[in-house]
């Protein structure tokens, strides 16, 4: 019997995000409980320093900016998710932080794959990924996704292509792309949790104010393909769009997924 090959559609009309509050977790460390905050934020040299800009707090300056050499994040433009404390809880203004840990977020631009290039086809691959929620921030179009792994040092090969050259968005603004997922031979034994983000400004089109939404192909296995519809510059989202959780912002949960 042929396989049937299953096509769903999700439209999330959803785009630059502003979260009333920022999501507190609580931790425990030795016999004392302690309250800390986690943000995404994008990694920026100003003054000769690095410092934070978060999605949902704005401007925040670690006293403690070594640590994010040790998780090689101490890269303009870098995303990451950072777990920290403000140093002065009572005075925010002065946006200073402790920082306690970090994920540091796959960063890296979309991919225009030639069109009829088979090695790269194989490279890039196209193992089962499910994209659990897409945000937007300032700079970057940022993915929640599950794949299934083993906690294995070896990296998921995770990337946002076009297929074909010269791709242009079509009449009404929008761009086929496709989320892209290659095992790398990992034997998918549990499920891992990760983000990948990718430079707006690398989306052919966006810069020019051409490209105003993307339809999203994603194989998530089982012979079913989605198509996600993204609306680049809506504020809005509709009601099937998830509501923020801890499990998305928790390092714990996804720390041990190695993506490249």
């Amino acid at each position: 019997m042929k396989a049937r090959n299953v096509m769903r559609t999700k439209n999330l009309l959803f785009g630059l995000m502003c979260l009333l509050a920022l999501p507190t977790f609580v931790a425990c460390d030795d016999d004392d409980d302690f309250t800390y905050y986690t943000d995404m934020a994008t990694v920026e040299s100003l003054d000769g320093r690095w410092v934070l800009q978060s999605d949902n707090c704005g401007q925040l300056i670690p006293a403690n900016p070594g640590i994010l050499n040790m998780y090689d994040a101490d890269k303009e433009n870098q995303r990451i998710i950072a777990a920290f404390n403000f140093i002065d809880e009572d005075n925010r203004s002065n946006n200073g932080i402790e920082l306690y840990e970090i994920y540091r977020v796959l960063t890296k631009d979309l991919y225009q794959m030639p069109a009829n290039d088979e090695e790269k086809a194989d490279s890039i691959g196209n193992d089962p990924v499910y994209v659990r929620r897409i945000t937007t921030s300032e700079k970057h179009i940022n993915f929640y996704f599950s794949v299934m792994g083993d906690h294995t040092d070896l990296k998921h090969f995770i990337n946002l292509i076009t297929v074909g050259d010269d791709v242009q968005p079509d009449a009404d603004g929008t761009l086929a792309v496709e989320f892209r997922h290659n095992n790398e031979g990992i034997h998918p034994r549990v499920t891992q949790w990760g983000w990948a983000a990718f430079p707006l400004e690398s989306i052919p089109g966006y810069t020019e104010g051409k490209t105003k939404r993307l339809s999203i192909k994603v194989n998530e296995g089982n012979n079913t393909q989605t198509i996600i519809t993204y609306d680049l510059s809506s504020g809005e989202s509709e009601s099937n769009q998830p509501e923020h959780n801890a499990r998305e912002y928790t390092i714990s949960d996804f720390s041990n997924t190695k993506t490249k």
